[in-house]
């Protein structure tokens, strides 16, 4: 009896798998010559995986061994890389420099809002409305109310756009900022979905409470927002809007400044 108890917990001890270590999860990553915006990350973790992620730092992921990724503005990164494995899990950070911003042509007229009137308003509710000062768009009020801004632009078929904006704020509650493409016209009185939520805050899902300051494509933390890039399959005309409201955008409201939408 006492060998058989000692024959099955020898076996139990055999089977058990050993936890990753992060030396189970190194990378590492090359910047394509031509395109200093464009990084390659490989890894060949040491151990079987049956799952692996990539997250970029920017509100992007990936999965599989390698993975290219298109930085579109400068800035420093948190580079994740994650493996799964039967045993536990394990993962690595590095952190990437990007020095410059994709230089394309912004297809976004007056995105530092020196002007405002490349800009269509679009009222949609009363309590919130939006003002043009010293370079940017500021969204302020709340009552429930809510207010965008909309500029129509021209596209290629299938062509990779990214949305680019910086914003700040803080101090709001129960208040959402969203950014949308579509192709269906903005109208006054109209809530704006086409195209589904590009990028957007929501003190809901846990930003606009505490003060921001910077890219939107990193601060974005809305459910069921995308990495604020887009395309279609047809060439044409479509509308960029900004919209935001709700109970209370905070004391100094949701500033909006630099809005670019390009191609790399």
């Amino acid at each position: 009896m006492l060998f058989t108890l000692a024959a099955c917990n020898s076996s139990e001890e055999e089977n058990i798998i050993p936890a990753p270590s992060i030396d189970n999860a190194i990378f590492s990553y090359t910047t394509n010559p031509e395109n200093p915006n464009e990084i390659t990350f490989t890894a060949d973790p040491s151990v079987e995986t049956w799952f692996t992620h990539w997250d970029f730092g920017d509100n992007t992921s990936a999965e599989g061994m390698t993975a290219e990724k298109i930085f579109y503005q400068k800035g420093d990164y948190e580079v994740r890389f994650k493996i799964f494995t039967k045993g536990g899990t394990a993962e690595t950070t590095q952190t990437i420099t990007i020095e410059n911003d994709i230089v394309e042509p912004n297809l976004v007229l007056d995105g530092g809002f020196d002007i405002g009137q490349a800009w269509g308003q679009l009222p949609i509710s009363d309590g919130v409305s939006v003002s043009f000062q010293n370079g940017t768009a500021i969204w302020s009020g709340g009552g429930w109310g809510h207010f965008g801004l909309f500029q129509p632009m021209d596209i290629e078929a299938n062509t990779t756009y990214q949305i680019q904006m910086d914003v700040a704020g803080g101090g709001a509650s129960d208040c959402w900022f969203e950014v949308y493409v579509g192709k269906t016209v903005p109208q006054a009185g109209v809530d704006y979905t086409d195209g589904g939520m590009r990028l957007g805050l929501s003190t809901w899902d846990g930003c606009g409470v505490e003060p921001y300051n910077g890219a939107l494509t990193q601060l974005s933390c809305s459910n069921g927002a995308s990495d604020g890039t887009f395309e279609f399959p047809e060439s044409g005309r479509v509308y960029l809007v900004i919209r935001s409201g709700g109970g209370y955008l905070g004391d100094n409201g949701i500033t909006v400044d630099n809005v670019k939408v390009r191609e790399p």
